[in-house]
């Protein structure tokens, strides 16, 4: 491998790109679901939003496991274990009938699945394998989960009108089974020292592989920091936000007055337009720094939220919000990831960022959850999408004074001087 004219990280964050790119799609993909489940199944959008909330926050709470499995087992065994769940949970949701069958598959089976090929499992491998060119890796990430929204948001959208929702489930299902799997057997690989390179594929040094240096911070040593807590908490918001779209977008634009395809199309551009400026954003930060760029994702992403819910009757004018939206939509995932790996090493991004990331799904749970029941009350998503708006203000700013002093702790865990 080490003879091969491209660093085999560049192979492996390959990989992880198509396993977020249909992963995360998924995740994103629950809004042209709602009205189709809903009519067959006798629910309310409440209860919808309440499934989707478990969900989420299942999705959360699983990924710390699966980050502490693959401190304990390779990733082509957590990967490929996570895919067969992801494959089997899907098929069932395809035949659940009421809403205590839809509860337990979607909202518990289907997120242990999503765990063990979800974000977290990529960011803390492809985090190994790269130092210096971490943002950029970790950003091409953040770019093919993007992709997954903007593809599969109409693809879904068309499957659906034209095979209907159980029909498209099991579709998903085998799409995962044929694409994923051979990827998480025989192409990831957990680090590069596991097979004789160094990160950024620099020149192995005599002596060097002999003692790796594995430097680690558990995630009870990581929240006793102030980092964390900054990450963790405007992760949150991300949550919120991101799961207020991506459940209640194409309904609320459907509600508008747009037509179903319309609705998944603009949220398909928003996710499109993101791709390349997620990769530009990463190469950015390895810069300039991740903190304004984190910090501005955030803030500019509140004009976008605006733009969905208030301009009503102008296809053209959404669609520009879409394109012009792709810069804020992107990015926070793979920023986050790489400030965790910045600041508590390359090896703990799994464990540490799995803490972050259930909080980032406990934004998510209460987003869906939220929105689905302010509809119930008020009629509308407006006190949703406002309450939105409000989290990202907060958010930016925090991002921006992220700590940036060395944690006692984690001088006491590095051992490596640069601390990658």
């Amino acid at each position: 491998m080490s003879n091969r004219p491209i660093f085999y990280g560049w192979w492996v964050v390959g990989a992880f790109a198509v396993t977020t790119f249909i992963s995360t799609g998924i995740r994103h993909a629950v809004g042209p679901f709602l009205k189709p489940i809903v009519g067959d199944l006798g629910l309310d959008r409440a209860s919808f939003s309440l499934v989707i909330a478990v969900s989420l926050f299942l999705y959360g709470v699983f990924m710390p496991i699966a980050g502490m499995l693959l401190d304990r087992f390779s990733v082509r065994v957590v990967s490929s274990v996570g895919t067969v769940l992801l494959v089997i949970s899907l098929v069932l949701t395809a035949m659940v009938r009421d809403f205590w069958e839809f509860a337990a598959v979607y909202g518990v089976l289907v997120p242990l699945g999503l765990a063990g090929t979800g974000p977290v499992i990529a960011s803390g491998v492809v985090a190994r394998w790269f130092s210096k060119r971490r943002g950029t890796a970790l950003s091409v990430l953040g770019s093919a989960s993007m992709t997954g929204m903007s593809l599969l948001v109409p693809a879904v959208t068309w499957l659906i009108l034209t095979t209907g929702w159980r029909t498209t489930y099991v579709l998903i299902a085998g799409a995962v089974l044929v694409l994923v799997l051979p990827l998480c057997l025989w192409v990831v690989r957990d680090s590069p020292e596991s097979v004789g390179l160094m990160a950024d594929g620099a020149a192995v040094k005599p002596g060097a592989l002999a003692a790796p240096p594995v430097e680690r911070v558990s995630g009870g040593e990581a929240v006793q920091t102030l980092a964390f807590w900054q990450l963790a908490g405007s992760f949150f918001t991300c949550g919120f936000s991101m799961s207020l779209l991506s459940a209640h977008g194409m309904p609320m634009l459907t509600d508008h007055g747009y037509s179903p395809m319309f609705a998944s199309w603009a949220l398909g551009v928003l996710g499109g337009s993101s791709i390349g400026f997620t990769v530009m954003l990463g190469a950015i930060s390895d810069r300039f720094g991740r903190r304004p760029v984190l910090a501005a994702i955030y803030a500019g992403r509140i004009f976008i939220f605006a733009g969905f819910f208030l301009i009503r009757d102008n296809p053209m004018a959404i669609l520009a919000v879409a394109v012009l939206g792709g810069i804020t939509m992107a990015g926070t995932g793979s920023m986050t990831s790489a400030l965790t790996a910045d600041i508590y090493g390359r090896f703990s991004v799994s464990s540490v960022f799995g803490l972050i990331f259930l909080v980032h799904q406990t934004g998510s749970a209460v987003g869906s959850w939220l929105a689905g029941a302010l509809f119930e009350t008020t009629g509308g998503y407006g006190a949703a999408f406002a309450l939105a708006c409000l989290f990202l203000a907060g958010a930016a700013i925090v991002a921006l004074k992220i700590d940036r002093g060395s944690r006692r702790i984690w001088r006491a865990a590095t051992v490596t001087p640069s601390g990658s």
